[in-house]
């Protein structure tokens, strides 16, 4: 069984070791490679260690909380979350910031706990398993995981894929059109937002109406457009892509 490799995020030290030992106890399949009681140091360990899955804690005063270290690490945002929260009233907001893969409400029960790393097991091993096969103009046929796919850009005949490696972004420069690609992505996870873009929403930080148009932030300060004609549908699939 692989292991998945976790970030444990609280600022009471009380909590982490109470998460650490049922996650020992309950959850074998469970690596912990680190674990941050202060946004800072949280931002430290994601960038070190590069987590599959953080348990994230929302409220640590005095120095920020959950949704700061959300946006302080959204270069090394490829990995889901299971927030871990004693305030229900964030739900909203967790859900509007990062799509969670599990909401836990303080105290969790062990069967809350074990479900919700049942659900990022699968997730982890839906978006591993899932691959496509590019022709790359420089380096000849490339396989690349779907979801290192940050947005893909139209050139012509050619189409630009912006792959997320690690803390870089790597350009693929694929000789198949931008509708061939939108063919063969996952609907669930990539939006055409314009004729020359197509976007993994799952790497959107947030998005603003320009006018008529609007503008989607992705991480490290890349943006892509979205058309008039896409703004009402890009909304739409954003959303329902949100609501999971």
């Amino acid at each position: 069984m692989k292991k998945i490799n976790t970030l444990l995020v609280d600022d009471e030290i009380s909590a982490v070791n109470t998460l650490r030992g049922m996650l020992g106890g309950y959850c074998p399949m469970v690596n912990i490679v680190a674990t941050a009681l202060t946004v800072e140091e949280a931002v430290s360990a994601a960038a070190q260690y590069k987590p599959e899955l953080v348990f994230l804690d929302i409220e640590m005063p005095p120095f920020g909380n959950g949704f700061d270290f959300l946006e302080r690490a959204s270069r090394h945002n490829n990995f889901g979350i299971i927030f871990t929260t004693a305030y229900p009233k964030y739900a909203i907001q967790a859900i509007n910031t990062v799509q969670p893969w599990a909401y836990l409400v303080k105290p969790f029960s062990v069967n809350e706990l074990v479900e919700a790393v049942e659900v990022a097991a699968s997730k982890l091993h839906d978006s591993e398993s899932q691959s496509i096969m590019i022709p790359d103009l420089r380096k000849g046929n490339q396989v690349l995981r779907i979801r290192d796919i940050l947005y893909c850009e139209a050139d012509g005949p050619t189409t630009d894929i912006m792959v997320i490696r690690g803390e870089k972004i790597e350009k693929i420069i694929a000789s198949r059109t931008l509708k061939d690609l939108e063919t063969e992505l996952p609907e669930t996870l990539f939006c055409r937002t314009h004729h020359s873009y197509l976007v993994n929403m799952q790497y959107i930080e947030r998005y603003e109406r320009t006018g008529r148009n609007g503008l989607i932030h992705l991480p490290m300060g890349m943006r892509v457009s979205i058309s008039v004609l896409k703004m009402d549908y890009f909304e739409q699939r954003f959303s329902e892509f949100l609501e999971g």
